[in-house]
């Protein structure tokens, strides 16, 4: 009987998650970005792994050197598929409408 590697219900639970599409549960809101440069690119960059409810959620605390930190991180540790321009695109959009107020 061939046996399955311990990791694989995990990897696979993950593969699930990060390829599923962003929908609004029943009675919840569509998280809808501010309309300004970038979020195009925003959108289509962070909805491959999560929901867009992390952006404003977050806003309150984060400064352009946070978002520039998690957005590293999302590409380097997590394997985000965003170009280095894409990542500045990104980072200008996030520093513009969700951050913090100085």
């Amino acid at each position: 009987m061939t046996r399955l590697h311990p990791a694989l219900p995990a990897v696979a639970m993950l593969v699930l998650a990060c390829s599923a599409p962003v929908v609004a549960a029943a009675g919840e809101e569509a998280i809808e970005l501010t309309d300004a440069p970038g979020r195009e690119i925003t959108v289509a960059s962070c909805t491959i792994c999560h929901s867009l409810d992390y952006l404003p959620m977050n806003a309150a605390v984060m400064n352009r050197a946070a978002w520039e930190k998690s957005i590293h991180k999302m590409v380097e540790r997590f394997g985000a598929p965003i170009s280095a321009e894409n990542l500045q695109v990104i980072l200008d959009y996030l520093s513009l409408h969700y951050a913090a107020a100085p």
